[in-house]
């Protein structure tokens, strides 16, 4: 299969892949219970509100999150405006949605960006030690030191350096101490796939011929680490959405950052569904878009993979 060819079956791969994401995320909308309205009606029931005024509330808060129409109604308005990118007010900012989630997801990229980078880049820089030397002091204490921070929480060991450094800066409390623990949850398995993949390499012939002919160790890493490529690309698209619906909206919401898993939660809570429509957007796009880009390269770096 070409290039172009691949290029098209995965973009309508994407498309049928976005609308099912869509369908299913309104889905989950619809039929989970509204809590946050029930404790509200609550509270005026116990303030003495009357049924009327109850009533009131109860339309008011509906029809501000798009909730009094026709079910069929609302999943077509909710299809319609995601493709046309008319994503409304939030109901609990009360500013454009496309405003606050440019924000915050900008907010999130300042320190998952630069995390998943250093990840990536020491998880293969010490894969392929490991691999050339393993079975040495190095290779043990590499896997270990690295296990090590994977069994442990990224947003525990973010507090506890915040605690350490008295809250820290700005520039630690948004950046530094982010996405040192989003690194942390992708090293492990960036260093053990490229040992992995890299052990196998090290053994092939063509290996053993590039070191007869003189060739340095650094230069031999070179060669292996075009070879381990592709597969360390697809591990790295599907961690990085796993670390950004997980284990992001609990390290924003205990550091305190405003950014896209911290406003996710807030969407949910408060039932914005404008919000969570303009949430579930960039993950859709972080998530199916990151898994095409990664297979287009992949493509584009080993024609043997199309």
């Amino acid at each position: 299969m070409s290039l172009r060819s691949r290029l098209l079956a995965r973009f309508g791969f994407a498309v049928v892949a976005v609308y099912l994401v869509i369908t299913l995320t309104f889905l989950v909308v619809v039929l989970t219970p509204d809590t946050n309205l029930r404790g509200m009606l609550g509270t005026a029931l116990w303030s003495g509100a009357s049924p009327a005024e109850m009533e009131q509330m109860r339309e008011t808060y509906l029809a501000a999150r798009g909730r009094n129409q026709p079910l069929y109604r609302r999943y077509l308005d909710w299809v319609v405006n995601i493709t046309l990118f008319r994503w409304g007010l939030s109901a609990t900012f009360g500013e454009p949605v496309t405003q606050v989630v440019g924000a915050a997801t900008l907010e999130t990229a300042k320190y998952l960006v630069p995390g998943a980078v250093s990840a990536w880049i020491a998880g293969i820089a010490v894969g392929i030690r490991s691999a050339r030397e393993r079975g040495s002091r190095f290779d043990r204490l590499g896997r270990l030191a690295t296990y090590v921070l994977f069994g442990l929480p990224g947003f525990w060991l973010a507090a506890l350096v915040l605690v350490a450094l008295d809250g820290g800066g700005q520039l630690a409390r948004d950046v530094i101490v982010p996405g040192g623990a989003v690194a942390a949850a992708l090293l492990a398995g960036q260093v053990s796939l490229t040992r992995s993949r890299s052990v196998d390499e090290f053994d092939a012939d063509y290996v053993r011929y590039l070191r007869a002919k003189g060739l340095s160790d650094h230069g031999v890493d070179r060669r292996v680490f075009r070879n381990v490529l592709v597969p360390v690309l697809s591990m790295t698209a599907a961690e990085l959405f796993s670390v950004l619906v997980l284990s992001v909206v609990v390290l924003e919401s205990l550091i305190g950052i405003e950014g896209i898993g911290w406003l996710t939660y807030e969407a949910t809570q408060e039932n914005d569904i404008p919000l969570i429509l303009g949430t579930t957007m960039v993950l859709v796009v972080v998530g199916i878009g990151g898994s095409i880009v990664c297979d287009l390269a992949s493509a584009w770096l080993d024609p043997r993979s199309r």
